[in-house]
């Protein structure tokens, strides 16, 4: 949250008025003590929030991705132009402003609903969140293992096309088991063959 911004609930974030300068100091102290590399991380469910006044003391962007791809139904083709429509004319634009690369890092949960960017649930959207391993099993959730690898399929095939994407990063991954449940985690899932084919193109191999 910055300052004037809104939390997720929609109430004042409260974010003091010298925001910038705290930032500043922030990494300036961090990067006396770290040499590597520093990302923003910044959300992405479908709308892109501008970035923040300091994002020239990063070095890239961590993109939280979690965008609907598919409007009605899910078609492979259709999910991977609506990424690719993404890439082009927000997310590039975007980077292009900052003058910063991105990595992109991506959130679908295993689960019907996930490429609208809505799971359904008592006549609303349920926060994906609730679907991690450590909650109860929600059981109106309908498992969508399959749906979950071809909205990673779509995002991939979106990002190969686009050298401009330095890197690609699965959220949600769950180390203790392999779970064929509904979360966001790929271990053990379909999607965690589609990655393993996946790897050696992206590095070129």
């Amino acid at each position: 949250a910055l300052p004037g911004g809104l939390l997720i609930n929609g109430e004042p974030s409260g974010v003091p008025a010298d925001a910038e300068s705290r930032w500043r100091s922030l990494v300036s102290e961090v990067r006396s003590r770290f040499k590597g590399q520093l990302l923003w991380a910044h959300p992405y469910r479908g709308t892109l929030a501008p970035a923040p006044v300091f994002i020239d003391q990063f070095d890239a962007f961590y993109l939280l991705w979690s965008a609907p791809l598919a409007a009605n139904g899910q078609n492979l083709d259709a999910m991977k132009d609506e990424a690719s429509r993404r890439m082009d004319e927000e997310l590039y634009p975007f980077l292009s402003s900052a003058r910063k690369p991105a990595v992109i890092a991506v959130d679908y949960p295993s689960a019907r609903g996930a490429s609208l960017g809505c799971v359904p649930v008592g006549g609303g959207c349920l926060d994906w969140m609730s679907l991690t391993p450590t909650y109860p099993d929600i059981s109106s959730v309908p498992l969508d293992l399959q749906g979950q690898a071809e909205l990673y399929q779509a995002m991939l095939m979106a990002i190969e096309q686009r050298e401009w994407v330095s890197g690609f990063v699965s959220r949600g991954y769950y180390p203790p088991v392999s779970l064929m449940d509904k979360s966001s985690s790929v271990r053990g899932k379909p999607t965690a063959d589609l990655l393993w084919y996946w790897y050696p193109r992206l590095l070129g191999r």
